[in-house]
C-alpha cells in the first residue's frame, strides 16, 4: 500500500499588503491544484485505484465585508490511476465561506464541493489559506484544504497555489478648495475732546481712548475694556481597522466635536496627525498615515465646513507608537489619527 505524506511549509516573509487606493468589490482568481486521493480509494478497483491528481481551476470571490468574503470555485483535475499506469479527468465546483483573521494575511474556510471523477459524490471541506498582496489589483495565494467525501466517507487533500485580480473603483482623493481671505479694516476710533464722561465709563472724554463701553464693564486708564484670559483646549483620537483609512461610523461624532469647536473658535487652525502601527514597512506605513490624516482633513471639509486653510494633515508612519510590541492590541491603538487644539480667549470683566 502506498502512503501519502503532505507536509506544508509556510516560509512567507511577512510583508504589507499594499496601499488600498480602491473599494475591492470582487476578486477573480486562477490557480494550480494538487489533489491526494485517500489510501482506500489506491487500493479500490471501484476507484480505479485512483491516486493523486494535478488541476487549473478558476475561483470568484465577493467581498463582504473586512472579516467575511464568499467564493465560487470551478476546476479540472488529471487523476494517476490503476498504480500509475494510466490516467482519467475529473471536474470539482462549489462554494467557500471565508473568514480573515485580524492583523494578519493568513484566513480559514469550509465551504462543500461536488467532485465528478471515477464517481460523482459530494464533499465538505476545511482549511487555510494565505494571502500576499503585491499591488494594488494582483496578490498571490495559497491554501491547504481536507475534503470529507460526505457518500462514500472517504478523505482527500489538497493544495493550491494561484494569483488574484481585484475589482474596484480607485478611491476619491478629498477635493480641497483654497479659501479666500478678507482683509477686515479695522473701525476708526473717533475721539470726542468733552471734559465729561459720556459713556459713563469712570474716564474723561479727554482721556478716554475708547469710547461707548458699556457702563457695566471694568475699563483700563484708557476707557478700553479690560478682558481676563482663559486657555480652552480639544483633542481628537480616531481609530482605524487593519491596512485601512476609512473611518468607522462610531468616531464621526468625535470628529464633529472638534469641528463645533473651530466654529466657535473661529482664529483657531489645527494638525491632523496621522499614525500607523509597526507591521509592515517604514515606507508603507508612511503612506498610510498620510492617507487616515488625509481621510479626516477630508471629512472636516467635505462634511463640517471647515475652511481648508485652518487644516493641515501629515502622516508619521510609525516613528511615534504608544504601544511598542506587535500584539493585536498594540496595533489598535498605534492605528490612529489624533489632533489637539489649544487657544486662549478674552472675556469681558464686568463691575
Amino acid at each position: 500500500m502506498k502512503t501519502f505524506n503532505m507536509t506544508l511549509i509556510a516560509a512567507l516573509i511577512s510583508a504589507p499588503l499594499a496601499a488600498e487606493t480602491i473599494d475591492k468589490t470582487w476578486q477573480l482568481g486562477v490557480f494550480g491544484d494538487y489533489i491526494k486521493s485517500d489510501t482506500n480509494k489506491e487500493n479500490n478497483i471501484d476507484w480505479l485505484q485512483v491516486e493523486a491528481g494535478r488541476g487549473l481551476g478558476i475561483d470568484l470571490q465577493k467581498i463582504i465585508n473586512d472579516r467575511w468574503d464568499i467564493r465560487l470555485e470551478l476546476a479540472k483535475t488529471r487523476y494517476d490511476i490503476q498504480n500509475g499506469n494510466n490516467t482519467d479527468y475529473g471536474t470539482r465546483a462549489g462554494i467557500d465561506a471565508i473568514y480573515k483573521l485580524e492583523d494578519s494575511n493568513f484566513y480559514l474556510f469550509t465551504g462543500v464541493k461536488r467532485f465528478n471523477n471515477m464517481k460523482s459524490y459530494n464533499a465538505a471541506n476545511v482549511g487555510a489559506g494565505y494571502g500576499l498582496q503585491i499591488s494594488d489589483r494582483f496578490s498571490l495565494y495559497s491554501e491547504a484544504a481536507v475534503y470529507r467525501d460526505l457518500d462514500y466517507g472517504q478523505t482527500d487533500q489538497g493544495f493550491k497555489i494561484g494569483l488574484k485580480y481585484t475589482f474596484g473603483d480607485v478611491k476619491k482623493a478629498a477635493v480641497v478648495k483654497k479659501a479666500v481671505k478678507k482683509m477686515v479694516m479695522p473701525t476708526p476710533v473717533v475721539k470726542k475732546v468733552m471734559m465729561i464722561d459720556t459713556d459713563n465709563d469712570g474716564i474723561s472724554d479727554d482721556k478716554d481712548r475708547c469710547a461707548n463701553t458699556p457702563a457695566n464693564v471694568k475699563v483700563d486708564s484708557q476707557g478700553c475694556t479690560l478682558y481676563s484670559e482663559k486657555s480652552v483646549a480639544i483633542k481628537l483620537n480616531v481609530t482605524f481597522e487593519n491596512n485601512s483609512s476609512l473611518v468607522k461610523p462610531a468616531m464621526v461624532d468625535d470628529i464633529q466635536r472638534l469641528a463645533d469647536f473651530m466654529k466657535e473658535y473661529k482664529n483657531t487652525s489645527v494638525v491632523i496627525e496621522g499614525h500607523s502601527s509597526a507591521s509592515g514597512t517604514e515606507s508603507y506605513n508612511l503612506m498610510l498615515s498620510q492617507k487616515r490624516a488625509d481621510t479626516i482633513k477630508g471629512l472636516l471639509i467635505n462634511k463640517f465646513a471647515i475652511d481648508a486653510s485652518r487644516l493641515s494633515a501629515k502622516g508619521f508612519g510609525e516613528t511615534q507608537l504608544i504601544a511598542q510590541g506587535t500584539s493585536p492590541a498594540d496595533n489598535s491603538v498605534n492605528r490612529r489619527v489624533v489632533a489637539k487644539i489649544e487657544t486662549v480667549v478674552k472675556k469681558v470683566i464686568t463691575k
